[in-house]
């Protein structure tokens, strides 16, 4: 009996938690974050049909979970269909340009025919440092060894834009 004069006269705040979590649903939905608008806006609809089980009947209270789960449904495909089939969000959210060569985009110059070749450490290769190989000067690196400058290299591994050396043995 304490209960239920507890609960009797709560429709109105069933209704708003209702609302609520809807709304802290869809600001979930909608803006980019962590969670709080989401987590909270479930916690509402949660009290919403503790509230609403104390208040309607259970045929009611059927009815309004279903309709709560059918909206929250509605908004997930509506915001996935908005994100990934060119809706508003996707516009917003997804990066529609390119870099490409009319956009001012220059790709690095590919050194893999370099590899293999033999030049000179023109600065001292600390691990980093400037080489020459027939007559092209290219930044250079090692796998951590020091070289001095005008030792012989040789590239043993070209990664992008990243050349790697070592320093040749002299077996003379």
């Amino acid at each position: 009996m304490g209960l239920d004069i507890v609960f009797a006269d709560l429709e109105w705040l069933m209704v708003a938690l209702f609302v609520l979590g809807s709304i802290l649903i869809a600001i979930e939905v909608i803006v980019p974050g962590f969670g709080v608008a989401g987590v909270l806006g479930i916690i509402s609809l949660i009290f919403g049909v503790v509230i609403a089980s104390k208040v309607v009947s259970t045929t009611a209270l059927v009815v309004i979970v279903a309709i709560v789960l059918v909206a929250i449904t509605l908004l997930i495909i509506w915001f996935y269909r908005s994100v990934f089939k060119g809706g508003k969000l996707s516009k917003v959210l997804v990066l529609k340009s390119k870099a490409d060569d009319d956009t001012g985009y220059i790709a690095p110059k590919d050194y893999s025919f370099l590899l293999g070749q033999r030049g000179e450490a023109i600065t001292v290769l600390r691990p980093t440092g400037t080489a020459e190989f027939d007559g092209e000067k290219v930044d250079v690196i090692t796998e951590g060894e020091f070289i001095q400058a005008g030792s012989q290299v040789e590239v043993i591994k070209v990664e992008g834009f990243k050349i790697i050396v070592e320093k040749v043995e002299d077996h003379s």
